[in-house]
This record gives structure tokens, C-alpha cells and sequence, in this order.
């Protein structure tokens, strides 16, 4: 096996170089293959000649086999932490981008869901409303849809605040027997939309 003149290299000497290479690369790949796949190594180690090269009249190191072995094993390191970051990144953006996905399937079901059980539950509560005797229609709409006291509505139907009370009552106890098959699922809507 030929010597190596390292400072023929040092002084850029492409023929002393090539056989620091041709002694170096076998070597150097069989390191760098125990950390990455071959094609990687391949790249790295050119990487490491391609670095001690461009740098060889500034570099000092006692033992060149050494240094060429630090400087793979750390190049291998730093792809591989490069990777690792690369991979949690890549494994985040997919998960977000596939909570997204649900987030907006969910509510657009959600949102068509609720646009069709808000319109069903209006439509029975009119049908239902429309069912009462006429005076107690009447206060239960000022009373619930109009927003006013029985004062006023007292005022309106010429009528006492007590009888419109008694009005408004009647209407409710009609309404939680027509309306008791549905109830248990507003409450669910309303325990949801305080959620």
C-alpha cells in the first residue's frame, strides 16, 4: 500500500488526493452505511472528501483517518436529525391537515343536521301551537314569541294579567303533552349549544 504525502494534499497535490480517496472511501462507507442507506452514504462521504478539500490549508488534525471518520459519523448525525425533524413535521402537517378534513366534515354535517332539526322542531312547534284554543294561543305567542309581560298583554287581549297567567299555563301543560316526544332531544340541544 502506497503512503500518503498529506502535505502534497494539504497544498492541493489531485493526485495525492485521489489516493487519500481511493483509501479513505471504502472505509468511510462501510461507517456511514451503519447509520443510512447506502445511497445516502454515498453523498455524505463525497460530502465529507468534498469539505476537507475545499478547506485542507486550514485544517490541522493529528490523525487524518480519525478526522475523516468524526467528520462521517457527523455528517450521518446531522442528516438524521435533519430527517427526524423532517418526518415530525411532515407527520404534524398530516395531522392537521386530516383534523381539518374531519373538523369540516363535521360541521358541515353538524351544520345541515341542525339547519334540518332546528327547521323540523319550529315546524312541530307551530303545528302544535296552531292546536291551542284560540285566547291561549294568543297569550302563549305575545307571552313566548312577542317577548311581553302579561301586563301588557293583559293590555292587548283586554283581558287581567291573572287570566292571561291562567292562559299561558293551559297553553304550556297542552304543549308538554303534545310536544313530550321531542323534548328530551331540545334539551340535548340545548346541553350541546352551552357546550
Amino acid at each position: 500500500m502506497q503512503a500518503i504525502d498529506m502535505e502534497k494534499v494539504k497544498k492541493g497535490d489531485e493526485h495525492e488526493f485521489s489516493l487519500l480517496f481511493s483509501l479513505f472511501y471504502p472505509k468511510l462507507m462501510s461507517l456511514a452505511c451503519r447509520f443510512v442507506p447506502e445511497y445516502i452514504a454515498e453523498d455524505l462521504v463525497q460530502g465529507v472528501f468534498v469539505m476537507y478539500w475545499e478547506n485542507k490549508h486550514c485544517l490541522e488534525c493529528c490523525n487524518t483517518l480519525s478526522f475523516f471518520y468524526k467528520c462521517t459519523q457527523n455528517s450521518c448525525l446531522n442528516y438524521l436529525k435533519h430527517q427526524a425533524v423532517i418526518n415530525r413535521h411532515e407527520e404534524e402537517v398530516r395531522l392537521a391537515e386530516e383534523r381539518i378534513t374531519f373538523q369540516l366534515s363535521q360541521s358541515n354535517a353538524n351544520d345541515l343536521w341542525d339547519k334540518v332539526v332546528e327547521s323540523n322542531i319550529k315546524e312541530i312547534l307551530e303545528r302544535s301551537v296552531s292546536k291551542l284554543p284560540p285566547k291561549c294561543r294568543q297569550a302563549f305567542e305575545l307571552s313566548f314569541f312577542g317577548e311581553k309581560t302579561y301586563k301588557e298583554i293583559a293590555e292587548i287581549m283586554h283581558i287581567s294579567s291573572r287570566t292571561v297567567e291562567e292562559h299561558v299555563q293551559k297553553a304550556m301543560k297542552i304543549l308538554r303533552s303534545d310536544l313530550k316526544d321531542i323534548l328530551f332531544y331540545l334539551c340535548l340541544c340545548l346541553f350541546k349549544s352551552v357546550l
